[in-house]
């Protein structure tokens, strides 16, 4: 299941991702699924694997604390 969605604002002309974590596995799944999507956004490209996985990692996290604050 793809964690990034695709959402158009009506007032921009622009598309803005939306991160959706799948609460029902593991953070580290969760990190591995949005740093795989990462990847496959820059077109597949080898060599930047690490650099996914610290900004997935710093999503997913950034994520989990915005929704916590809210409870």
């Amino acid at each position: 299941m793809p964690i990034l969605a695709m959402k158009k604002f009506a007032t921009q002309k622009t598309i803005v991702p939306i991160l959706h974590v799948n609460e029902n596995v593991s953070l580290e799944e969760q990190i591995a699924e949005r740093a795989h999507e990462l990847w496959r956004q820059r077109g597949r490209e080898p060599g930047s694997d690490l650099s996914d996985w610290f900004q997935a990692e710093r999503e997913v996290n950034e994520w989990h604390q915005r929704r916590h604050k809210k409870d």
